[in-house]
């Protein structure tokens, strides 16, 4: 599975776009999983969709959300099953969601596919032909630990409505175990594979080029995702690969060797939590480029950073907390900058 070029505007642009008089929508296709997406758009409204997207954001009361959207495309180019959440009114994605399964595919399909993205809704409150702001994309990669066993499931990228993906990120993290359940069952011969998952309060829904009976207990193992409210919603890429070995020393020195693995260790602990620092930014004058980490008790805390705001400084310190690090002795001390990587 692989990410495609957007259909009609830059990736989660913070500023609505202009209708123009046009549509009362406009779709991204974000992604799909079984092929990778053309540049031109491949969700056609010429048999009905277009009407009948139209008339449910028209006829409708006003969307207080632009939403996401779900679709299973069989190899026929016909829509199997469609899900939209995410406009505040069910009714109003019960039905954008009918006028995505009249969605004409023309492009020639290598099998039966999933389609995830974007659906902005026209702002009528303002009546100014405006889209309200398209759903966040984080495209921030987060590991989750494997804890020992030989399957790594991961993130690569996320939509998501009345949600941070910070928050996300914990929610998964508290399922960990679960989900490494789910990834050791599988037998040892079986090769990495891609999925795509969607939450929005439901059973959740996933989709793997592989097996079934993992995606089946992956979903299962989400259904403890708490969403924050009735119009929430989630979609994301996932990858489960083999577990990272080991890396070999690169002296052999084992004081020097320790030293780079205990680096390696707190490097990861701060990407892998970008996206949860990132959001201390938000509304405020900062900018999170790097923090210097400390590690002593065998736990990893925010020394130093410098935002240019100290609320935003005070968040950061506050969310990494006390991170264990698993291959540091009580008595290991280190300080470490570390860059951060921010969405794209």
């Amino acid at each position: 599975m692989r990410t495609a070029v957007t259909v009609a505007l830059l990736l989660a642009a913070p500023a609505p776009a202009l209708a123009d008089k046009g549509p009362a929508y406009q779709i991204f296709e974000d992604s799909a999983l079984g092929m990778t997406l053309p540049p031109k758009k491949i969700l056609l409204g010429d048999k009905g969709m277009d009407r009948t997207l139209n008339d449910c954001i028209t006829g409708a009361p006003a969307a207080s959300a632009s939403a996401l959207y779900w679709l299973e495309v069989g190899k026929a180019g016909n829509v199997t099953a469609a899900k939209v959440r995410g406009t505040g009114s069910s009714s109003l994605d019960s039905c954008l969601a009918g006028g995505l399964k009249k969605a004409s595919i023309t492009e020639k399909l290598p099998g039966a596919i999933v389609i995830v993205g974007r659906l902005d809704v026209l702002d009528k409150n303002k009546g100014d032909g405006r889209f309200l702001v398209s759903p966040k994309v984080s495209e921030v990669a987060v590991l989750l630990d494997a804890k020992g066993g030989p399957w790594q499931l991961g993130t690569r990228r996320m939509a998501y409505t009345d949600n941070r993906a910070a928050d996300i990120s914990a929610a998964l993290d508290g399922q960990v175990t679960a989900l490494n359940a789910c990834a050791a069952k599988r037998p040892a011969s079986a090769g990495d594979v891609d999925l795509v998952a969607w939450l929005d309060g439901g059973k959740p829904l996933v989709r793997s080029a592989g097996d079934s009976a993992y995606d089946t207990c992956v979903a299962t193992a989400l259904w403890s995702v708490k969403l924050p409210t009735s119009q929430s919603a989630i979609w994301m890429e996932l990858s489960l690969k083999k577990a990272a070995e080991p890396l070999a020393p690169r002296t052999d020195k084992a004081s020097l060797s320790k030293e780079q693995a205990l680096k390696d260790a707190l490097t990861t602990a701060v990407r892998a939590r970008s996206a949860s620092l990132l959001d201390c930014t938000d509304g405020k004058k900062a900018t999170l480029a790097k923090v210097t980490v400390a590690l002593a008790g065998g736990k990893a805390t925010i020394k130093a950073v410098a935002t240019g705001d100290a609320a935003a400084d005070s968040c950061v310190k506050t969310k990494f907390g006390a991170v264990s690090i698993k291959s540091a002795a009580p008595d290991d001390k280190l300080d470490l900058e570390v860059e951060i990587v921010p969405a794209q």
